[in-house]
């Protein structure tokens, strides 16, 4: 019977056996592995093997030919990461990058999924571009983003490179090690630093295909609801056409969708602009609808080579927006 041949990576290694086929062969489920495995039809280093096998870097895993589409099987040799139609990494704007993660400074409305405009797609795009085809390379792991950015806000966005930076970078998101903090153009005049701790619950897709979600003070359906803490920190005010705006820096403590987009409509300043919370459209013939960027992350003491703090200033438009509505600490 004929076999085909696969080297497990630095990636794959301690990893169980089943748990890197499931990802390798995304089209079969465990109990069909399984039972691939029992009759084997599966092997590692050229013998039967159970699923809990660990897998060690430099392992062969041989899969019978007959399993694969001839197509399918070219695939996961020639490349390491989903091959996309579309070339467009060149755009990407990099702030940071080493073996472990890639960090891009993400323009305004995109978003990182998408089917026709997704980031997701560039980024594998760069990364297949650097890909050394005689390295050993990964089965079982594929970068991805490690956090979400909504598609009308920019700033820092972080993926994985490897699996050590994305579990280290995970885990520092769930234990509140990895701080991340914004700036936002919001309606009306904040005039001291609020600490705002509230409720968030989801509230859907409405008629117009926008999903929203509800921030409240108190909640009375605990299971349907989450906790979201966020410090409010007022930078400068402006007004123009009779309006007063503030440029707020945004420190979250907690990671929750449309966050700081609810959290500021509750406490009475929405972003200037966000109609779906709220506010008033703005003036000056704005490029965006709202103006929030991801501007800095602060790291704690790691592992992977990162430096304590990485940051970027406002974006050009973000500045001729500010201006526009009088405010002039633009600096930042």
């Amino acid at each position: 019977m004929e076999f085909k041949d696969f080297t497990a990576g630095k990636d794959d290694s301690d990893r169980r056996l089943d748990r890197v086929l499931r990802i390798f062969l995304s089209n079969k489920g465990l109990p069909e592995i399984y039972k691939l495995l029992r009759k084997g039809l599966i092997k590692l280093n050229h013998k039967k093997a159970k699923p809990e096998t660990h897998v060690a870097e430099g392992d062969i895993i041989s899969i019978a030919a007959f399993l694969f589409d001839d197509d399918k099987t070219d695939d996961l040799e020639l490349s390491k990461y989903e091959k996309s139609p579309h070339s467009s990494s060149n755009q990407l704007k990099i702030v940071f990058e080493n073996e472990h993660l890639l960090i891009i400074d993400k323009p305004y409305d995109r978003t990182v999924h998408g089917k026709t405009d997704g980031l997701y797609k560039d980024v594998i795009d760069y990364l297949n571009s650097k890909t050394d085809s005689n390295k050993n390379t990964s089965l079982s792991f594929k970068p991805g983003p490690l956090h979400r950015l909504d598609r009308r806000t920019t700033g820092l966005l972080v993926f994985s490179k490897s699996l050590e930076g994305a579990r280290w970078f995970t885990q520092g998101i769930k234990n509140h090690t990895i701080h991340k903090k914004y700036y936002g153009l919001v309606q009306g005049k904040l005039s001291q630093k609020e600490e705002w701790k509230d409720f968030i619950t989801d509230n859907g897709e409405n008629e117009d295909g926008f999903y929203t979600v509800e921030a409240k003070t108190t909640t009375e359906d605990e299971d349907s609801s989450v906790m979201c803490e966020t410090h409010a920190t007022p930078l400068d005010w402006g007004t123009t056409q009779g309006h007063t705006y503030t440029l707020v820096e945004y420190d979250i403590k907690t990671g929750r969708k449309h966050q700081i987009r609810s959290q500021s409509a509750l406490h009475k300043h929405p972003l200037a602009g966000d109609t779906a919370y709220g506010a008033a459209r703005l003036d000056c013939n704005s490029k965006r609808e709202f103006y929030l960027q991801a501007y800095c992350l602060n790291f704690p003491e790691n592992p992977l080579g990162l430096p304590p703090q990485i940051k970027i200033g406002l974006s050009p438009d973000f500045i001729e927006q500010l201006q526009c509505c009088g405010i002039k600490k633009t600096g930042l």
